[in-house]
């Protein structure tokens, strides 16, 4: 098998890199911005809390006026008045004074901590404190959170639920955030059928299309099926063609060079640009990156292991780097104690997919040898490791990292 421009998996991920293309921008309400990508930083213009305010019930009070406190000797202090929660009040504490306060109720002058309830025992214009406390127990003072000024949200972060918070705090109703990418999937081959058809001989079903949409929906990206193309040049291209207006294109199949492979022609004779036909990976190494119309194009293996493992290894990362994300390569889930060697080909990344089991304070990994052509594998699989190219092999008892899928 001739492969064009086979690459490294690491120099895959320098060419995905250094891939210039990021999608525009569009403002949305905060309500809906959980796992969007934020499109510039944010900036405080306020402190948070904009005033200092008790964590508890209680009296707001000089902490030194505490000191020493206890149950058999406590602490006598004068309560000058009560500020509730909500209300604006101009008191000022001395000396051997304090206020009573609610949880949330603003801080007075002159107060640098609050006695909880509970270390109180009130009498008629006084309480005795039967515990002491330091300077600013109980209190959130202004800006404790956060200070005006301060970067509290950098562009390309995800924002998650607590993200969405901030924004609340801060007033802040919509937000700038980058669009999801529109993708279209495209699939090849004379041997491919619809999923409602019964297999011939030398038939199957169109499995990959389906992985890939509901891979890529789960992250939120919008996904269309352009559905099959024949093994022709004039098909496969009309079917590239009608992916035009989306950012990127996914073709499934065909991406071996072989006798009845078109893609590479047809991404040629449309004025595309192959950058690498090739990744040294198993499953995956017929893969193909693509330039065509400014848009990235990616040929994938069309046996479905190959083809989920490089979605979910090269192309997920490469569309979360498109939507803007600043942390997009992908991350370890965590380690664990492999159960058996796992052989493999010195010079060849190779990705295989684990159960794992919670052993005592261990966790055992248990790889799932499977062919490339096979499916049901992954219903079975929690994850998968990675065999690196410099090694001919991992051996059992080794301490390995799991990749989520």
């Amino acid at each position: 098998m001739d492969f064009l421009r086979s690459v490294s998996s690491k120099m895959a991920f320098d060419i995905l890199k250094k891939f210039n293309v990021k999608l525009s921008t569009e403002y949305i309400n905060v309500e809906n911005a959980y796992g969007r990508v934020i499109a510039h930083d944010i900036i405080s213009k306020e402190d948070v809390p904009y005033f200092s305010r008790s964590l508890v019930d209680g009296y707001a009070i000089k902490a030194k006026d505490t000191y020493g406190a206890n149950e058999t000797n406590p602490r006598f202090v004068n309560v000058k008045g009560e500020i509730k929660i909500g209300e604006i009040k101009d008191l000022k504490i001395d000396d051997g004074e304090c206020i009573r306060v609610s949880t949330g109720s603003m801080i007075p002058e002159g107060a640098d901590g609050v006695v909880m309830q509970e270390y109180v025992r009130e009498m008629l214009d006084a309480i005795e404190i039967t515990k002491a406390i330091h300077e600013g127990e109980n209190i959130c003072f202004r800006g404790d959170d956060i200070r005006k000024g301060e970067k509290v949200i950098e562009e390309g972060k995800r924002l998650n639920f607590f993200d969405m918070g901030v924004l609340a705090s801060l007033g802040i109703s919509k937000v700038e955030v980058y669009k999801k990418p529109l993708i279209s999937i495209i699939s090849t081959g004379d041997e491919i059928i619809d999923i409602d058809e019964i297999p011939g001989p030398g038939q199957i079903r169109d499995i990959n299309r389906y992985v890939l949409k509901g891979l890529f929906e789960r992250e939120g990206f919008i996904v269309t099926s352009l559905g099959i193309a024949r093994d022709n040049l004039k098909e496969i291209k009309e079917k590239i063609t009608s992916a035009g207006d989306s950012d990127i294109i996914l073709i499934s199949g065909g991406s071996s060079k072989g006798e009845r492979d078109y893609m590479v022609d047809a991404i040629d004779s449309l004025g595309g640009e192959i950058i690498f036909h090739g990744i040294n990976i198993k499953p995956g190494k017929p893969t193909i990156f693509a330039r065509l119309w400014n848009k990235p194009v990616f040929g994938l293996p069309g046996h479905p292991a190959s083809c989920i493992i490089v979605a979910i290894r090269f192309v997920l990362p490469f569309l979360k780097k498109m939507e803007g994300e600043a942390s997009w390569r992908y991350k370890g889930l965590y380690t664990g104690i492999l159960t058996t060697n796992v052989p493999s080909a010195l010079g060849i990344e190779e990705y295989v997919e684990i159960t794992a089991e919670k052993e005592h304070d261990k966790i055992l990994v248990t790889p799932l040898f499977s062919k490339s052509s096979v499916i049901s594998t992954f219903t079975r699989a929690e994850g998968y490791i990675v065999v690196p190219e410099d090694k001919e092999g991992l051996e059992k008892n080794e301490m390995v990292e799991v990749f989520s899928f």
